[in-house]
């Protein structure tokens, strides 16, 4: 999804600055929980069409703490009142075991909701921005402080094994996103096949292409257009080339190694595509007019009707197209959460019938997408903590909480893509020197040793050190390649170390006790494989100790060096800011 529109978190935090700038409002405080009694929650009292979010805090104080909701809410915040004070109320009366608790009312029909804990009397924020689109499946969610998670059951629990089919050949991959139009002068299909030989060197195994159909024309944003406004879902836009251009693209891909992924936009088309001529395929206002996705400012695009059969067996049919035509090997979902799970079921059986896919899903909300339809979603959770580590708002014992929910959220076998940047990131929020400054090799390290596959996008490896522009021509240089060496070693440490592949063929992440709250150390083993990190997640030089169990003393190999390295029960380190020292047996 275009981070010019929507929401992976910061997007939104952008869109509400403009909220956040109005002013602030007189606030006092509602009665203690000393002069009121204590309501206790009941969920056979939550009315239709109502979700009751529980917020906890270990100070147990909530009079001062709210909401800021919008999205498919009955009343957005926006509508009450200026931020903070139109974020509807916690209060210490309306508690039960889980903390206070408030019953949003919902639009019918909702799709999606938003909100930020927000202290209604000062601004300040406790944690991101949070989503959710599950509704039918859950009438309570419950949230923590300091915990950037939206759990659907009070305990958190894990969800169990993901049923969907893993191909063989993920197991160890890296996926590398390909933007066709700002890779060469040319921007094409043909000039970009030049660039496989030296992707082969690199080691990344998916090339994920950003949508290559053709874009229309209706309400186009600037000169070329947004690339997520589909017109023809079956043909390839002229500026790449030509469907056979694309092919022979892929069968050279397939002969060095690589496997490919097509971006695939399925909540939505262009104002002018040729599905149009069914205005019953898509979601129609009073007048009977298409619509633009609903809480969005996307004027270029039509929002679909996932209530009409019709429509639902063409998307599949023209997914189906790519893999039995162009031979593909899975699908990146835009805006996953914004189409219903059970589609995303039923695609996935279908494409499986023709050959083993990959399915990545543009979100982290909807975790029942990976149940049966996805292999892999968005770390958006990880992506924007390391930014607040490398800003200095975050720590260790961030990404400690973060490994421990994500164990409980994720079906087994499942994982996030972790990443530095990609399309949306680079165009809309900086560049990752921008972004990570002096810590950006480090965090580029946590991308490729924690749990998850992870992505480089196109030009992290030659150091792109500009925004590309979204909707026009912006070549990327290739002049300067020295982190394609960096990104290399990290392609090769994932895949000579079965400690680190994805999901189950990898081994699970254990955290190790330090004795500086800056240092995070972790282990992952598997068979013979084992791989510890050690990280100074600071600015400053950093001396301390990592705590070993007996079974993982003896000798190690830094990496990339080989030297030799002899792990004692409590070993010191010595870091430099933002050190980060991978050792491997």
């Amino acid at each position: 999804m275009l981070k010019r529109f929507f929401n992976k978190v910061s997007v939104l935090m952008m869109l509400l600055v403009m909220v956040f700038s109005i002013g602030k409002l007189p606030f006092s405080n509602s009665a203690s929980a000393e002069q009121v009694k204590v309501q206790q929650s009941d969920s056979t009292t939550i009315p239709d069409n109502t979700i009751r979010i529980h917020y906890e805090r270990a100070d147990k104080n909530y009079d001062i703490w709210g909401l800021w909701l919008w999205g498919d809410v009955a009343t957005p915040s926006a509508e009450v009142g200026v931020w903070p004070t139109g974020a509807i109320a916690f209060s210490n009366t309306q508690v039960d075991e889980y903390g206070a608790y408030v019953d949003v009312k919902l639009k019918d029909n909702p799709a999606s909701i938003n909100f930020i804990v927000v202290n209604r009397a000062t601004g300040e924020k406790d944690g991101d921005a949070k989503g959710f689109t599950q509704f039918g499946e859950y009438k309570e969610l419950y949230i923590t402080e300091g915990d950037d998670f939206v759990y659907t059951s009070p305990d958190g629990s894990q969800v169990e094994k993901s049923k969907a089919h893993f191909p063989e050949w993920s197991k160890d991959a890296t996926i590398y996103e390909v933007n066709v139009r700002q890779y060469t002068s040319e921007g094409t299909f043909k000039a970009f096949e030049a660039h496989l030989p030296r992707l082969k060197k690199l080691g990344v195994k998916i090339l994920w292409f950003m949508p290559i159909q053709p874009i229309s024309k209706e309400g186009r944003v600037g000169t070329l257009g947004s690339p997520y406004a589909v017109q023809d879902y079956k043909a390839v836009n002229p500026d790449f080339g030509t469907i056979e251009d694309f092919k022979s693209l892929v069968k050279k891909a397939h002969s060095m190694g690589f496997k490919v992924m097509l971006d695939w936009v399925g909540n939505h088309t262009g104002m002018d595509n040729i599905w149009t001529k069914n205005k019953e395929w898509y979601t129609l206002d009073n007048e009977g007019n298409i619509t633009h996705p609903a809480g969005t400012n996307w004027l270029d695009v039509a929002d679909l009707n996932y209530n009409n059969s019709d429509m639902r067996a063409a998307m599949i049919d023209a997914m189906e197209y790519w893999v039995k035509e162009a031979d593909i090997d899975g699908y990146r979902a835009d805006y996953a959460g914004g189409v219903p799970v059970d589609f995303w079921e039923t695609a996935r059986k279908q494409l499986d019938k023709i050959k083993p896919v990959y399915m990545l899903a543009e979100d982290n909300t909807t975790y029942s997408l990976l149940d049966k339809a996805f292999n892999s979603n968005y770390g958006w959770t990880l992506h924007y903590m390391m930014r607040d580590i490398a800003a200095g708002k975050k720590g260790a014992k961030n990404v400690k909480s973060y490994i421990d929910s994500m164990e409980r959220l994720y079906p087994k076998g499942s994982y996030s893509m972790n990443f530095l940047t990609n399309h949306d990131i680079n165009a809309w929020e900086g560049t990752t020197s921008e972004l990570f400054g002096e810590s950006e090799k480090t965090m580029a390290a946590l991308t490729f040793t924690l749990p998850g596959i992870p992505l480089i996008y196109s030009g992290q490896e030659a150091g792109l050190d500009k925004r590309l522009a979204f909707f026009d021509r912006d070549e990327i240089s290739w002049k300067d390649l020295s982190m394609q060496k960096f990104y290399q070693d990290l392609v090769r440490l994932k895949k000579e170390n079965k400690a680190l592949w994805n999901g189950t063929a990898g081994g699970e992440i254990r955290l190790l006790d330090t004795s500086d709250e800056h240092i995070l150390a972790f282990e992952r083993e598997k068979g013979d494989s084992k791989v510890i990190v050690v990280v100074n997640l600071s600015a400053d030089h950093v001396s301390g100790s990592v705590i070993m169990d007996s079974k993982s003393v003896g000798n190690y190999k830094l990496f990339p060096s080989q030297e030799i390295f002899k792990m004692k029960n409590q070993q010191p380190f010595d870091l430099e800011p933002w050190a980060c020292q991978i050792i491997v047996k």
